[in-house]
């Protein structure tokens, strides 16, 4: 039980988006496991031979610390690294303490119908991959999420093809252009840094805010899409959708799989690290995803209350 309490404690307070070695990784499968996590945490104590799990030692030492348990917790919730994570790069824009204005254009309003994909759930899961239900819903039908802290939870959307008939497009990062996985909030997480895609050691930054909400084709809503997409990972630190076999949400205590039935073609996931931490406050987040031809879905939307300390 007191290794069970420990362990959920590390996966609320610890939770950060480091790509670095895959420290942990007792099987040597490309993955940090729950399993692993307790191994490690029964040879730190003592409890276990290191031999048990020499992955956790990354130094080399012949022990098990601290910040090699936290190296272990951050590779099980952000997944191992990939040579294929987009490299961090300067936004065409210049960053500044607030959005850039041509990040936060006035919505215009369009005639052209949503053929894209279905977002078939958007919703939070918790550090430990459990579904978190909803808060409260507004006037308007959008449902409101109140957590206690800003950071150590899951982002999920799942999409299934639309009237279009196309197949769900699967890229969450598209230098250059908006990506397939659209999202965005109305208020900076972190600290709001305007580089695009800095989730990796020694510039982890945040996103920038688009308020009032806007997916105006511009170079600035790009930079900013992307910025926030790239942290929707396969599991193998790639920008991807993943498939229901590699799910991020457990059903029960043991199995994962989607959320949406029937299975939904794409979920995507976002760990919710302190370095993307949401304000207090209520943060509106608003996403689409577009199919495989380039058809748009419709948008769904959620606030995110973080209660105040």
């Amino acid at each position: 039980m007191l290794l069970a309490r420990a362990l959920a404690a590390l996966f609320l307070l610890l939770a950060t988006a480091v790509h670095g070695s895959c420290v942990g990784d007792c099987g040597g499968d490309g993955t940090v496991t729950v399993s692993d996590l307790i191994l490690g945490v029964s040879v730190l104590l003592g409890n276990a031979p290191l031999s048990q799990c020499s992955a956790m030692d990354a130094n080399g030492d012949g022990t098990v610390g601290v910040d090699e348990l936290v190296a272990a917790v951050n590779a099980a919730l952000g997944g191992c690294p990939s040579t294929m994570s987009p490299t961090p790069r300067r936004p065409t824009s210049t960053p500044s303490a607030t959005p850039p204005a041509s990040a936060t254009p006035t919505p215009t309003v369009t005639s052209t119908p949503a053929i894209g994909p279905v977002i078939s759930f958007f919703g939070i899961a918790s550090a430990d991959d459990q579904l978190m239900s909803v808060s409260a819903v507004q006037s308007d039908g959008t449902p409101v999420f109140e957590l206690a802290f800003g950071f150590g939870f899951r982002l999920v959307v799942e999409a299934s093809r639309g009237p279009s008939g196309v197949a769900v497009g699967a890229q969450a990062f598209s230098d250059g252009s908006a990506p397939d996985l659209q999202v965005e909030a109305t208020r900076p997480l972190g600290n709001g840094s305007g580089a695009v895609c800095d989730n990796t050691l020694p510039d982890i930054g945040g996103v920038p805010a688009i308020d009032p909400p806007s997916f105006a084709e511009t170079s600035a809503v790009a930079d900013v899409l992307n910025d926030f997409g790239c942290r929707f990972e396969n599991g193998n630190g790639e920008p991807i959708a993943r498939q229901c076999p590699t799910s991020c949400v457990r059903v029960g205590n043991v199995d994962y799989d989607c959320v949406s039935t029937p299975s939904p073609e794409a979920q995507f996931c976002a760990l919710i690290s302190a370095a993307l931490e949401f304000p207090p406050g209520d943060t509106l987040v608003t996403v689409r995803v577009r199919d495989q031809a380039g058809n748009l879905g419709a948008p769904q939307r959620m606030v995110v209350r973080i209660q105040a300390p």
